[in-house]
């Protein structure tokens, strides 16, 4: 188990969603505690990301399930804790990681039903970067939910450290682990 103590983090999209929706007990119990010392941090691009998925599941819905979403959208708005720009330290980094890693290392990923297309996996990858960015610029652990494509990442700036002065390592906590 991450002690929620060890905060801040900053969570990746698919982590920050899936703490929202666990109906784990220990997981819940683990988020409210984290809640009670800390704000929720995340990256500008998990907000657009989190955003783009309301907006995509709206479109694709009707009816009572259209308003819920609807209202988890606009709950989300009010309030998605800290959130980290991309600002000119995290695009650099980020270059250099694309840079490093043209390619993701993982294949597209299957999400609501939907399958990702090369670009939109490509896409998503970048996202990726530069949410790692962000962390290493703010000094964060990344909680997050996708070991295939973040590992890459950490291993990246460990094997290339003199790209990356000033900034690493990469520490990462897997969701899995944080009410384990």
């Amino acid at each position: 188990m991450v002690e929620p103590a060890f905060g801040p983090f900053l969570f990746d999209t698919s982590a920050e969603s899936w703490l929202v929706r666990s109906t784990d007990p220990a997981v819940q119990r683990w988020f409210a505690r984290y809640l009670s010392l800390h704000p929720v941090h995340v990256s500008a691009i998990t907000v657009m990301e989190r955003m783009r998925g309301y907006a995509m599941l709206v479109s694709r819905s009707a009816g009572e399930r259209r308003a819920q979403i609807e209202s988890a959208r606009l709950a989300y708005m009010d309030g998605p804790g800290k959130v980290w720009p991309i600002d000119a330290a995290a695009a650099l980094i980020a270059a250099e990681l694309a840079a490093l890693l043209p390619h993701p290392p993982t294949p597209p990923k299957h999400a609501h039903q939907i399958r990702e297309s090369h670009q939109e996996r490509l896409v998503g990858w970048r996202f990726d970067i530069l949410i790692a960015a962000t962390a290493l610029v703010a000094a964060l652990p990344l909680v997050h939910n996708n070991p295939g494509d973040f590992e890459a990442i950490r291993a990246a700036i460990e094997t290339s450290p003199e790209r990356f002065p000033n900034a690493g390592p990469l520490n990462l906590i897997r969701t899995l682990r944080l009410a384990a």
